[in-house]
């Protein structure tokens, strides 16, 4: 892994760089639900191949980030199958809660079918722009490989810090456009749809993933937007040669 501080944004301003909502926006939202719903029932499987295990590290170390207190409320926004939350219950101990959240109704039934015996885990079909929490619910949120299919960054960002308490942290984990890794971007663009056509049976769904990659925000670029949502203490880095950037943040107290 190499962990390193991103560099701040050029003197474009973050506007220029993320897209306003459209119906173009809206036809994308409906389309990666419905792919995420066809793909549910082989996403964790395909995970593990296409990361060749280390998303596992990654979403560990992202949880860290965190700083949860025992007893402490997480949210895990574009939840999916809910791999994530395993990491963040021995963090919030058996008196804490987890609520996890995603679109994709067949992603969550997975989910549920995970955490069936767990009664610390709340799961909700909800959409990451509007999250249906009070203001100040949790000690810290966070999205994991979930930011760059959302149709309007600055507006998820914006609600994750809406919802978590003051002196609360929110982190975001997901893919790099910008891989120092020889043959990552090979990798990504014909090797992953390969693998996803091979196993999930559903090729175009790993060939969107590996496009919506490509054209995602760098991670100085995501530096800025947590900064912008209304984070201090904003750090930025980059894993495993600059194929997944982890952002972390706090609210104000």
């Amino acid at each position: 892994m190499n962990d390193a501080t991103s560099s701040s944004l050029s003197s474009s301003p973050l506007s220029d760089v993320l897209p306003n909502p459209s119906q173009a926006a809206v036809n994308k939202a409906s389309q990666v639900q419905e792919m995420f719903d066809r793909i549910a029932g082989t996403y964790d499987t395909l995970n593990d191949w296409i990361s060749m295990g280390f998303h596992k590290q990654w979403k560990r170390l992202a949880c860290q980030k965190l700083y949860l207190p025992m007893g402490g409320k997480a949210l895990d926004v574009c939840t999916g199958t809910g791999d994530l939350i395993a990491y963040l219950l021995p963090l919030v101990g058996e008196h804490g809660e987890v609520a996890g959240l995603d679109f994709s109704e067949n992603m969550l039934l997975c989910a549920r079918k995970r955490y069936q015996n767990q009664p610390n885990v709340f799961l909700t079909q909800g959409d990451a722009l509007a999250l249906p929490y009070p203001d100040n619910t949790f000690d810290a949120a966070i999205i994991s490989f979930g930011l760059r299919n959302v149709t309007d960054i600055p507006q998820a960002l914006a609600e994750m810090h809406r919802v978590i308490k003051p002196g609360g942290w929110m982190v975001n984990l997901d893919t790099c456009p910008t891989p120092m890794l020889p043959g990552m971007r090979f990798y990504f663009s014909r090797i992953m749809p390969l693998i996803g056509g091979a196993l999930a049976k559903d090729a175009q769904a790993y060939q969107y993933l590996s496009e919506s990659t490509r054209h995602f925000l760098s991670p100085s670029q995501l530096k800025r937007a947590f900064e912008d949502a209304g984070c201090i203490q904003v750090t930025s880095q980059t894993l495993m040669l600059g194929s997944v950037s982890l952002q972390a943040g706090q609210k104000p107290i």
